[in-house]
C-alpha cells in the first residue's frame, strides 16, 4: 500500500501512508442543515490521526479540528496563523506549542510519510466570533508528497488561478482533491470552483486522477465528469461517498 484514502465528507479525508502515518484534511464533520451540507457518518471522537491539515479558518474547513486534537496528546495541527489562533483561543499554546505547526505559502513541513508544501489559495480565510469580532488569515492549498507513493494536490477552498499551471510544472501531482461546488446560501450556491472551472484546474495541474469534494448534489458530479472528459480525457474521476476508502 502506498496511500489509503478514506473520505469523511465535504473536504475531509484521512490519508494513511505506507508506514502508517495518518493525516486528516479539513475535518468538517458536523455538517450544517442551513447550508445543506450533510453531516459525516464519522464522529470526531473516532478520528485518530498523527496530523490535522487545515486549509484555512472557515468553519466548514477548520470544522472539528479541536475535538480531533483532543483525542490524542501526540496529534499535531498544521495551518496558517489564523488556524493556530483558533486553537490558542481554545487553550492551546499558539505558535510555540509543540503540537502547533505553523505554515505559510512556500513553506514545507515533514511528518512521517508526508512532505507537505503549502501554496496560495485564491480565496479568503475569515472567521466571525460571537462577540462580533472577526479574524482573517491566509488560505492555503497543499502539495502532499507521500513516501514511495503519489504526489497529491489538496485544493481546500481555492478558486481557479493560473498558478495551478505552475504548480503542475513544479510538483507534477498524480492525484488532485478538487472542490467542485459550495455551500447553499438561501438558495444561491456559493461555488469557489464550479465544475467547468474544476476541470480546467485538473487540466492545468496535469493530474492523472481527481477525487471531487466540496459539493452537495449529484448534478455537480455529473457536470464535472462531463467537463473533465472534454478538458482531460485521460484523467480519471474517482467519486467517493462519505465513509468509503480506497487504496492508491
Amino acid at each position: 500500500m502506498s496511500l489509503k484514502v478514506e473520505y469523511l465528507g465535504w473536504a475531509s479525508f484521512i490519508l494513511t501512508g505506507p508506514t502508517g502515518t495518518r493525516a486528516v484534511t479539513d475535518p468538517y464533520l458536523s455538517g450544517n442543515s442551513r447550508t445543506k451540507v450533510p453531516p459525516s457518518p464519522v464522529k470526531p471522537e473516532d478520528v485518530q490521526v498523527d496530523l490535522i491539515i487545515v486549509s484555512h479558518c472557515a468553519g466548514d474547513h477548520f470544522g472539528q479540528a479541536l475535538e480531533i486534537l483532543a483525542n490524542s496528546k501526540t496529534t499535531k495541527l498544521l495551518g496558517d496563523h489564523s488556524t493556530l489562533c483558533l486553537a490558542e483561543r481554545a487553550g492551546y499554546g499558539g505558535t510555540w506549542d509543540p503540537r502547533m505547526e505553523l505554515t505559510t505559502s512556500g513553506a514545507t513541513y515533514v511528518q512521517g510519510d508526508f512532505t507537505i508544501h503549502a501554496v496560495d489559495a485564491r480565496h479568503i480565510a475569515f472567521k466571525r466570533f460571537e462577540d462580533g469580532s472577526c479574524m482573517t488569515g491566509e488560505p492555503l492549498c497543499y502539495i502532499i508528497r507521500v513516501k514511495d507513493g503519489p504526489t497529491c494536490f489538496f485544493g481546500g477552498d481555492t478558486s481557479l488561478t493560473c498558478d495551478m499551471k505552475l504548480w503542475g510544472e513544479l510538483f507534477h501531482p498524480d492525484l488532485a482533491f478538487l472542490g467542485i461546488g459550495g455551500v447553499d446560501l438561501d438558495g444561491r450556491s456559493l461555488d469557489e470552483m464550479d465544475p467547468p472551472a474544476a476541470a480546467i484546474c485538473a487540466e492545468m495541474l496535469g493530474a492523472k486522477t481527481v477525487i471531487p469534494m466540496h459539493y452537495r448534489t449529484q448534478e455537480y458530479l455529473e457536470r464535472f465528469r462531463e467537463h473533465l472528459a472534454v478538458r482531460c480525457p485521460d484523467c480519471a474521476c474517482l467519486a467517493m461517498r462519505p465513509g468509503e476508502s480506497l487504496l492508491l
